[in-house]
């Protein structure tokens, strides 16, 4: 569909279509912060929105919800610039020569006999591209938290956010540039994996210029930056900046990024499931908490111990405490036991789907991103330029089998609670309506088969291991000890973690000492994501190292905030292209064109020639220029 994004004079965005309906709308930020700066993804899906405090908002069309959000830097003054672009990525290898190839995937789907077809000349590469997880459920949405987070609220956005992969996508990939006012360019792949942010290629007089037009063509790895001076003489420069991950690195690096991305996303999503799975767990404590708390302090004047030995007690004899009869009449009653049952009920149910239909999933979504990425670094072998080990993959893998274990042993433990206190409602509504009946007439043929439908010893076992010491707690807890402390911190920077974790939960269940701490889900989502991290960043910094700035190029003074465009194109000799047209300063007028010749061998630019040439539009003041394609530039006075 066709959409028009569009800023208005009170800083509010809006996306129409083209019969006028609005999309989407955005109002300006807080501390009066507004946006600076918009540009759509080259192929319509995203808008991305750079605000003036440095930060940047992908918005998803579709949905009308933000997808992804990052930020460019700390005090960040203002953004300059935005530019998104699409780049080609050239195979080496056997790639490079069997271009002509069919890949594994066209073969396959051929449907004709294969004996008289050439094998695939880069059949390692096709088999990586196969792509299981669509075959997988859709990841199901979570309940609207009220925070950012609620972009995993809706089917749309979650679509959105977690688009599978498309082997098509193997062959290019998008690179955001945002400059900012304080001279800094930031540099990020596919929506939201951060490259770096790198200062200023130039600088005069100790202050950096700033990034104020940007251009990029799909065949060059080189892309074309325009810096200005601020506040000071309004030179114009011309910097090349090559990016050699894209012509000179890894032939998986469309796959890497992109599932580095979802892996990023995926991490979200585990992080929000994991909060929600301990809101419903304290949902389930809160109330009974209250009403055991009364109770308690009652009984422990009486004499009588707690409720847990009272209750116990009745089970056991059919006796009833005097004060234990007052409470279940008078202060819990029919209507406080509603609300027992509900909340523990509806608390444990909503657990177990969190951890069913959310939690379990996403984690093996996780193993198998983390399962390519170990399958690339074997195959490419310890020297390639990937950013990481095997080893390290494999330490990742291992916490996420520790977490599906944790998340396996709490929906275990829900299903037997959820078991467990059916069973100790139903009695304890029967305890309700029988001391709240009068106790000397004779029970009713009703009275006694609700009596004998209840599995007793189900209810004394609820009463012994769940009522006020469930093993949820366990799990959910998100409070630790000083001394658990020092025991997740010894135990996490050792060698792989199941085994250890298998064990400890075997102790458990034998009632033999443990380390209570490695039962923790939170820390083990903390774990998964400082690890995963690691890999980002390594990733991201074997990018960085293969970026590099060219010589800077005076191009000639303009006009403070005077109208300039730039556009790459390829000539008939093959190389990249440059042109530029600005209004020079003190000549409001005047169009001016400077081109500039780049060779590009191996990723790297180098300066051919630049040539320069007016033209002069009569005595109006030109307002805007654009090129409308490799030929024409429009002035618009």
């Amino acid at each position: 569909m066709d959409l028009v994004a569009l800023v208005t004079a009170d800083q509010q965005l809006f996306i129409y279509r083209l019969n006028g309906q609005r999309v989407y709308g955005a109002i300006q930020k807080a501390d009066n912060r507004g946006v600076q700066s918009i540009r759509w993804k080259p192929n319509g899906q995203l808008l991305a929105i750079a605000w003036s405090d440095g930060s940047v908002r992908l918005v998803s069309p579709e949905s009308c919800k933000i997808v992804l959000q990052f930020s460019t830097g700390e005090a960040i003054e203002g953004v300059t610039c935005m530019g998104w672009a699409t780049n080609s990525i050239r195979r080496s290898g056997s790639s490079s020569f069997n271009a002509g190839a069919k890949s594994l995937g066209a073969l396959l789907s051929a449907n004709r006999d294969l004996s008289g077809e050439k094998v695939p000349m880069d059949l390692p590469q096709d088999l990586s591209l196969i792509d299981i997880e669509i075959s997988l459920p859709k990841l199901s949405v979570l309940a609207a938290g009220g925070n950012s987070e609620d972009v995993f609220s809706s089917r749309s956005s979650l679509d959105a956010l977690f688009r599978l992969f498309d082997p098509k996508d193997n062959s290019s990939v998008n690179v955001m540039v945002v400059g900012t006012k304080n001279g800094n360019i930031h540099l990020s792949i596919y929506d939201s994996f951060e490259v770096g942010t790198f200062v200023s290629p130039v600088t005069i007089d100790g202050v950096p210029c700033h990034l104020i037009r940007h251009a990029a063509h799909e065949q060059f790895s080189t892309h074309v930056l325009l810096l200005e001076q601020p506040k000071a003489s309004g030179l114009l420069y011309f910097v090349p900046m090559d990016l050699r991950f894209i012509s000179a690195s890894s032939e998986y690096l469309s796959l890497l990024a992109s599932r580095s991305t979802a892996l990023n996303n995926l991490l979200r999503y585990i992080r929000q499931v994991q909060m929600l799975m301990i809101n419903e767990w304290k949902v389930t404590q809160e109330l009974p908490s209250r009403f055991i708390r009364n109770i308690n302090k009652t009984l422990e004047e009486k004499g009588h111990g707690d409720i847990v030995q009272a209750l116990y007690h009745s089970v056991a004899t059919g006796h009833t405490f005097p004060a234990v009869r007052e409470w279940l009449v008078d202060e819990l009653s029919e209507r406080g036991h509603k609300r027992w049952d509900k909340a523990v009920t509806a608390g444990l149910e909503n657990l177990r789907r969190l951890v069913h239909e959310n939690m379990l999933p996403a984690l093996e979504r996780c193993s198998i991103i983390l399962s390519r990425f170990l399958g690339i670094v074997k195959f490419q072998g310890s020297d390639s330029a990937t950013g990481f080990t095997s080893q390290q993959i494999s330490l990742i893998m291992d916490t996420v089998a520790c977490l599906h274990l944790v998340s396996s042993k709490i929906l275990i433990q829900v299903i037997d609670e959820l078991e467990l206190f059916g069973s100790f409602s139903a009695w304890l509504r029967f305890e309700i309506d029988r001391l709240a009946s009068d106790s000397s007439a004779t029970p009713n043929e009703d009275t006694a088969e609700k009596e004998a439908s209840i599995d007793h010893s189900k209810v004394l076992l609820y009463l012994q291991t769940v009522m006020t010491s469930s093993p949820l707690s366990l799990y959910l807890n998100n409070t630790v000890s000083e001394e658990d402390k020092d025991n997740w911190n010894h135990s996490k920077y050792g060698p792989p973690m199941f085994e250890l974790l298998d064990a400890q939960i075997l102790k458990r269940e034998q009632g033999r000492s443990y380390l209570r701490s490695l039962l923790r889900i939170d820390l083990w989502c903390d774990l998964l994501e400082k690890q995963a991290h690691v890999i980002f960043n390594q990733i991201a910094e074997a990018d960085r190292r293969n970026v590099l700035f060219g010589e800077a190029q005076c191009i000639g003074p303009v006009e403070n905030g005077g109208p300039v465009d730039v556009r790459i194109s390829r000539n008939d000799s093959g190389l990249c292209q440059s042109h530029t047209a600005f209004v020079p300063k003190g000549s409001s007028s005047v169009v001016q064109v400077a081109r500039v010749l780049l060779s590009i061998e191996n990723g790297i630019s180098s300066l051919h020639r630049s040539d320069f040439s007016e033209v002069q539009l009569g005595d109006g003041q030109i307002r805007d220029i654009k090129f409308l394609d490799d030929r024409i530039v429009l002035a618009f006075a």
